[in-house]
């Protein structure tokens, strides 16, 4: 059936647990009740959201790092009556107030809060079948090929596009929870041709710490866009680099192969219209489902048949009615020898507008001088940061995402 880390789970597992949900009042009549679930044990987060996506139910999963506070205010702002928390022993009991009428089943997210206060997403199991239909045509590996998932399942990109594709391809997953790259790469040599599912951060350290001799077979990312940097290295550290693209309310929506240009996010999945803009005048990225029309407020344009992400619109910074995509700002500051990560973000001012700065990370102390003549030699004088900062480290949110709103009221 599948994997966490070194243990195998059976059908008969599966059964097993089943019949443990039935004995559970609150679970066996799920569909009157609004679930939140946040439990430690990943064999029996998977094994519950599998048998609620049988019943029809309607579940907000939350990362089981989230203390118990921050998870009964995550379930009560998305109108939980009930909170599974830590262990199914557990049920906490928000409202006595459950649903009389009969609801649409599906799974809730919550949006990655990159540019505000982050949303709750429902999205119906019938849609989310779609999405995997879709997702497993396009996707060009061998098809017996398992997905080794080293991101959270409880998050769309692990738990759809990692486990239940895979389930769906009749593969079985390896759930990676024990995120020490020296397990993790232990556990890829054990499957030689497999798919990995990680953050460009994660596979920016197991590119490091590989064996130049040896190579991981193909490898996914998502979820931000990484510096050219960090993809040549990984490339050279991989037989293929995947890249995929998609936001909460449509979940995956283009799949690059062999991913050359960071910006390429791929083309779309077939049961997606996707509108864009063009190359000289890039338009807001909107996507036609089945059931809805999603602007996504991020900035694009379509070439060849290739959706190419350029920016959050939030994120684009005007400088006296220029563009500036932080991306590539991003890219030059990384080509610096001795900086190892950076970020762009902007700054407003009443009377100058919108203006570019940078953090970035660096074990030598560099002279903003220094800097300023770097980026002259490969940025025009409006994409130049106005400010330098060095850091020791470059916040990120719990998805691993980096809110340029958030650090733009930090550093001024």
């Amino acid at each position: 059936m599948f994997y966490v880390n070194d243990q195998y789970y059976t059908l008969k597992d599966l059964e097993t647990q089943y019949r443990l949900f039935e004995e559970i009042p609150s679970l066996r009549d799920c569909k009157n009740h609004r679930l939140a679930v946040c439990l430690s044990d990943a064999f029996q987060w998977l094994a519950l959201c599998l048998y609620l996506r049988e019943k029809g139910a309607s579940v907000l999963p939350i990362h089981p790092s989230t203390p118990k506070g921050g998870a009964i205010r995550m379930a009560m702002s998305a109108s939980r009556d009930l909170l599974l928390f830590q262990t199914l022993d557990s049920v906490i009991e928000l409202t006595s107030t459950s649903v009389e009428h009969e609801t649409v089943g599906g799974l809730i997210q919550m949006s990655s809060g990159t540019t505000g206060e982050p949303k709750l997403i429902e999205r119906t199991w019938s849609s989310i079948e779609e999405e995997l239909q879709g997702y497993v045509t396009s996707l060009s590996i061998n098809r017996g090929t398992p997905s080794i998932v080293a991101c959270p399942i409880t998050h769309s990109y692990g738990l759809i596009s990692g486990v239940l594709a895979c389930l769906k391809r009749g593969v079985e997953p390896i759930i990676i929870t024990n995120m020490n790259p020296k397990y993790l790469i232990k556990k890829l040599k054990q499957y030689p041709k497999h798919i990995l599912y990680a953050t460009p951060t994660l596979l920016h350290t197991l590119s490091r710490l590989m064996n130049p001799s040896e190579k991981l077979d193909c490898v996914m990312t998502s979820g931000t866009l990484m510096p050219l940097k960090w993809l040549n290295l990984i490339s050279n550290a991989s037989k293929r680099v995947l890249q995929q693209y998609g936001c909460s309310e449509a979940g995956c929506v283009a799949i690059r192969h062999d991913v050359k240009d960071p910006n390429e996010m791929g083309v779309p999945l077939p049961h997606l219209k996707v509108e864009a803009g063009v190359v000289d005048l890039p338009g807001e990225i909107v996507i036609h489902t089945s059931e809805k029309i999603i602007y996504t407020r991020d900035l694009g344009y379509i070439k060849e048949g290739i959706l190419v992400f350029l920016s959050r619109i939030d994120d684009t910074i005007n400088v006296a009615g220029l563009n500036v995509y932080p991306q590539e700002v991003e890219n030059v500051l990384m080509d610096e020898p001795r900086i190892t990560e950076a970020v762009v973000y902007k700054i407003k001012n009443e009377l100058s507008g919108e203006r570019v700065c940078a953090l970035y990370v660096s074990n030598d102390l560099i002279e903003e001088s220094e800097l300023r003549d770097w980026c002259s030699r490969f940025l025009a004088p409006h994409q130049i940061p106005i400010l330098f900062r060095q850091v020791e480290e470059i916040d990120k949110l719990q998805n691993g995402k980096i809110s340029r709103k958030q650090l733009s009221g930090l550093y001024r």
